[in-house]
């Protein structure tokens, strides 16, 4: 009984030994647990603001009106009056074209006129002469025709005065003293066809067609002095002379432009602005337009805002006049013009130290508890050299990392090093709150499971 008692007495300390130890090899492993590496960071929490009050939209600078000439005649050039970088008013003779050939044009145009009008004088005379012969015959058919219908006539008649087809009647009518009813029927067709004659002698085709033909042949005078006039190229328009490469004896052609006429009196700058940024521009607003090149500034007013967008850009052009250039403008500068918008709106705003750049992504560090990072792209609509406007990816309140990034990943484990105020320390006290809350209920949820059991 007694060894009975020893051996359990033994026993129990054996246990209470092995007890100590196990505690003790934990609390060895507890010490013995690494640190997670924590990379030292600064936060900063997203707010709304206004990016900046100024929009800036990039254009180049073009003519205000660019022409180019060409000859509306070919031939070889007789004299040169200009060279590139004179500057020209409309009128000026540029070249003169040879026009050796377009002369021979001219006189063989007038000569055809001529012609012309000689047949057209002829064919009048010959209708006047034919009108008149016609009345004088309807006239006698008449007559005679009224004589033998009953009219009296005592006095002698010559036979010489009446017509051939009707003297044989008229031989009969002085045998007999009495017409017979053919007589007076022959007498009144007779009238008939005077009278048809007349008609045919005053119509006019011949006339028509002899004054067609002169108004041609003026038209082809009128072409060929103008061609002749053409052979001296004047300038549509004010200008100043570019491209110009022309010499005396070079043959030009309607097909080649001589030179170009650009007028820089009016330069307008031309851009394309995307339809989210139509509300905050408008017909005859002020703008300044800057000229990095030049180191100069202008000012501009928007004359045009194209109602149709590009195909593939689906930009819509937009141009302003500059109100005061001067010598130093050329075509094809680059432009920036900077606008105050008439809509200005707050947006989700971060300092550009928070946005990395990872396979062509914008990428940013959000910390919910103050101990890790969570990498996510998000999405830039507009920057300064300071801030970025974020479209998507974040919302207000979130506190995301502004220094340090370039060592972080995803679930990095941080170290704040600055202070970011009583807000973040609310929301960590909240975090946990939730977290403790969370788990209290899973261990309930556990012990109820494990009683069931």
């Amino acid at each position: 009984m007694v060894y009975k008692k020893q051996l359990s007495l033994l026993i129990l300390v054996i246990g209470l030994l092995a007890l100590v130890g196990c505690n003790t090899e934990s609390s060895t492993q507890a010490e013995e647990t690494v640190e997670p590496n924590r990379h030292p960071v600064e936060i900063a929490m997203v707010e709304k603001g206004v990016l900046t009050s100024d929009l800036k939209l990039s254009g180049n600078v073009m003519a205000g009106k660019q022409l180019p000439v060409l000859p509306l005649v070919a031939g070889e050039v007789k004299v040169v009056h200009v060279k590139n970088g004179d500057t020209v008013k409309r009128g000026d003779v540029l070249i003169e074209i040879d026009v050796s050939d377009i002369e021979l044009s001219v006189s063989q145009a007038r000569a055809g006129l001529e012609a012309a009008e000689a047949n057209l004088r002829g064919s009048k005379a010959m209708r006047e002469q034919s009108i008149r012969q016609a009345e004088l015959q309807v006239a006698q058919t008449k007559e005679l025709h009224s004589m033998l219908q009953g009219i009296e006539n005592t006095e002698p008649v010559a036979l010489e005065n009446i017509p051939e087809e009707l003297q044989e009647i008229f031989k009969r009518l002085l045998q007999s003293n009495m017409p017979t009813e053919a007589d007076v029927k022959q007498a009144k067709t007779a009238v008939q066809q005077a009278e048809m004659a007349l008609a045919q002698a005053k119509r006019t085709e011949q006339i028509d067609a002899a004054t067609a033909s002169v108004k041609q042949a003026k038209i082809a005078v009128e072409m060929a002095e103008k061609q002749k006039n053409n052979a001296v190229v004047t300038a549509p328009i004010d200008g100043q002379i570019t491209n110009f490469t022309t010499s005396v004896g070079a043959l030009v052609s309607p097909q080649m432009p001589l030179l170009q006429l650009v007028q820089m009196d009016e330069p307008v700058v031309h851009l394309n602005v995307s339809e989210a940024m139509l509300a905050n521009i408008s017909v005859d607003q002020e703008v300044e337009v800057q000229i990095r090149s030049l180191n100069q500034s202008y000012q501009g007013k928007i004359t045009y805002i194209g109602i149709m967008p590009a195909e593939q850009s689906r930009a819509y052009p937009v141009e302003v006049v500059l109100a005061n250039p001067d010598n130093h403008l050329r075509v094809g500068l680059l432009a920036e013009v900077i606008l105050t918008p008439a809509i200005v709106n707050e947006e989700l705003l971060v300092p550009v130290s928070a946005v990395s750049v990872e396979n062509d992504e914008r990428v940013i560090y959000v910390t919910r508890d103050g101990e890790t990072v969570e990498k996510r792209i998000i999405s830039i609509i507009g920057e300064t050299t300071e801030w970025f406007s974020v479209e998507n990816g974040l919302i207000e309140g979130e506190y995301v990392v502004v220094r340090g990034t370039h060592q972080l990943y995803d679930g990095a484990f941080i170290n704040i090093r600055n202070d970011v105020g009583q807000k973040f320390d609310m929301q960590l006290n909240y975090s946990k709150e939730r977290d403790e809350a969370v788990s209290g209920d899973e261990s309930d949820s556990s012990e109820d499971d494990e009683a069931d059991e």
